[in-house]
C-alpha cells in the first residue's frame, strides 16, 4: 500500500554510506561501510542550474514501510501456539487481546499495554529457569514486538523506542546491534539455519521500525521547538540516531547483496565489482525485491526530509532500476516506479537540477496514466502534474506552469484530495500575483 502527503522545501547537504566489494573467491566479508559510497550509486549527470537555490514547495506520494510489514507485522500477531504459554500468561494475553483486537474506537489500549507487559514480565522470569521461555525465543520476541506496535498506536514513541531497542538486543545481542556486518557474515554462510536467517531478517525489520520511530520522536520535537526551546536539541539527537539505525540496515543489506552477487561473479568467471547490478534477479533469495526497495525508500525519504539529496538521491534510482522501471507491466511495479520517480523529480527540484526534475516527471506521469484507476497511480499523476509546473515556473515558463497547476487541482479536487488542491491552489495564486 501507499499513502500520500505532501512534502515540505528544499536544500541540499551531503554525507554518506554504503557499498564494499569481494575479491576472494570463497564467500567472506570484506571492507565496511564509507562516507560518501551511496553517491557511487548514482547513475544520474548533475546537471545543475546556475541558481541552485531557489526553495519551491514540492509534493510527493509516500510507500508505507513494506520492509516493516515484512519484518515485523505479522511477526508482532502471532506469538505462538497458545498452548507454548503457561496458563496464567496465556489468561493475560486473552485479556489483552480483549482489549485490542477491536475496532479501534472500541481498542482500550492502555489496558492492552498493561496486560501485554505483565505477560511479557512472566515469560523472561520463567526463562531465567526454563530455556523454553528464553528472551530470544520466537513467542516472546514477538510479544515484545506487540508491545512496541501498542505503544505505537498510542503515541507512546518513548516506550516504542525502548520495546525496539528491546527486541534488537534480544533477537542479535548487543554486539550484533552495534556491527551489521557481524550479521553479514552469518547470512553469507549457507549453513545458516532457516531460524536464525529469518531471526536476522525479522531484525531488520525491527531496525527499520526503530529507524522511524526515532525519526518520527524528531519530528515531533522539531514541531514543539517553537515553544519548548529545549526540543530542538531532542529533535537533532533523535534525527542523529535514526539515520544510525537507517545506516545500519542499509550496511546489513547492501553489504550482503553485494558479496552475494560478486561470489556469483567469481562462479561465472567473470570480475568483481564495487557496485552491484541492481537487477532483480541477482538479489540473494532471502531479499525480496520490495523489502530491499522499500528500505532504500525509507531511507531515502529520511535523507531528503533532512536536505541530504546527494544520499537520498542514488537510493532512489537503485530502488527503481529493482523495479526495473516498471518495464515488466505489472500494476504494481507500475505505480510505484511513478512514485520513485516523484521523489526523483522532487530531488531534482531541491537541488536545483531542474533538466533531471523535467525528465523524471514526464517519465513518471508515463507510468501513472497507464492504470488511471488505481489509486497508488492516480495520487502519483497528481504530485507530478504538479512538480511538473514547480520545473516549469523555476525555468520562467509560468505559463505552463498555470497549466500543470490548473491540472493538477481539478484531478486532486475531483478525488477529493484535499491538502493536494490547496497546495496547487496555492500555486496559481502565487502565479496570479
Amino acid at each position: 500500500m501507499f499513502r500520500y502527503f505532501a512534502a515540505t522545501t528544499a536544500r541540499a547537504s551531503s554525507t554518506s554510506r554504503l557499498g564494499q566489494r569481494v575479491v576472494q573467491s570463497r564467500r567472506v566479508l570484506t571492507g565496511t561501510t564509507r562516507v560518501g559510497q551511496i553517491r557511487g550509486m548514482s547513475t544520474q549527470q548533475n546537471n545543475s542550474l546556475s541558481d541552485s537555490n531557489v526553495r519551491y514547495t514540492i509534493m510527493a506520494v509516500a510507500a508505507a514501510a513494506g520492509l516493516s510489514l515484512f519484518g515485523l507485522a505479522g511477526y508482532a500477531m502471532f506469538f505462538g501456539p497458545g498452548s507454548m504459554y503457561p496458563k496464567p500468561v496465556r489468561n493475560l494475553l486473552r485479556e489483552a487481546g480483549m482489549a485490542y483486537m477491536r475496532p479501534p474506537e472500541k481498542q482500550d489500549l492502555p489496558k492492552a499495554l498493561e496486560c501485554y507487559e505483565q505477560a511479557l514480565a512472566q515469560l523472561d522470569a520463567l526463562g531465567t529457569s526454563d530455556s523454553q521461555h528464553a528472551r530470544d525465543m520466537p513467542h516472546v520476541t514477538g510479544l515484545v514486538a506487540r508491545v512496541a506496535t501498542v505503544c505505537t498506536e498510542m503515541g507512546d514513541l518513548d516506550g516504542a523506542i525502548e520495546a525496539y531497542n528491546d527486541l534488537l538486543e534480544r533477537l542479535l545481542g548487543t554486539d550484533g546491534m552495534r556491527d551489521a556486518t557481524t550479521q553479514v557474515r552469518r547470512l553469507l554462510d549457507d549453513s545458516l539455519d532457516k531460524n536464525e536467517r529469518q531471526g536476522i531478517l525479522r531484525a531488520l525489520g525491527c531496525a527499520n521500525k526503530l529507524a522511524e520511530t526515532y525519526e518520527a520522536r524528531g519530528q515531533r520535537s522539531k514541531r514543539r521547538s517553537a515553544v519548548l526551546p529545549h526540543a530542538r536539541a531532542a529533535s537533532t539527537a533523535d534525527a542523529d540516531m535514526a539515520a544510525q539505525w537507517y545506516g545500519w540496515c542499509l550496511q546489513l543489506v547492501m553489504l550482503t547483496y553485494q558479496n552475494h552477487f560478486n561470489h556469483q561473479q567469481l562462479a561465472d568467471n567473470k570480475p568483481t565489482t564495487q557496485t552491484p547490478s541492481f537487477d532483480p534477479d541477482t538479489l540473494p533469495s532471502y531479499f525480496p525485491v520490495d523489502i530491499v526497495t522499500s528500505l532504500m525508500y525509507n531511507a531515502a525519504t529520511f535523507y531528503s526530509g533532512n536536505a541530504q539529496i546527494e544520499l537520498a538521491e542514488p537510493l532512489l534510482q537503485r530502488a527503481l532500476d529493482l523495479m526495473r522501471h516498471g518495464a515488466d507491466g505489472d500494476e504494481t511495479n507500475v505505480c510505484r516506479s511513478s512514485i520513485l520517480m516523484s521523489h526523483l523529480a522532487n530531488t531534482g527540484v531541491m537541488s536545483g537540477n531542474l533538466p533531471a526534475a523535467e525528465r523524471w516527471s514526464i517519465d513518471g506521469l508515463a507510468l501513472a496514466k497507464r492504470f488511471p484507476n488505481n489509486a497508488d497511480c492516480l495520487n502519483s499523476f497528481i504530485a507530478l502534474t504538479y512538480d511538473l509546473g514547480v520545473v516549469y515556473e523555476a525555468s520562467g515558463s509560468l505559463e505552463s506552469a498555470r497549466v500543470q497547476y490548473r491540472q493538477a487541482a481539478e484531478i486532486a479536487t475531483s478525488t477529493g484530495d484535499d491538502d493536494a488542491a490547496k497546495l496547487a491552489s496555492e500555486a496559481m495564486t502565487r502565479l496570479a500575483r
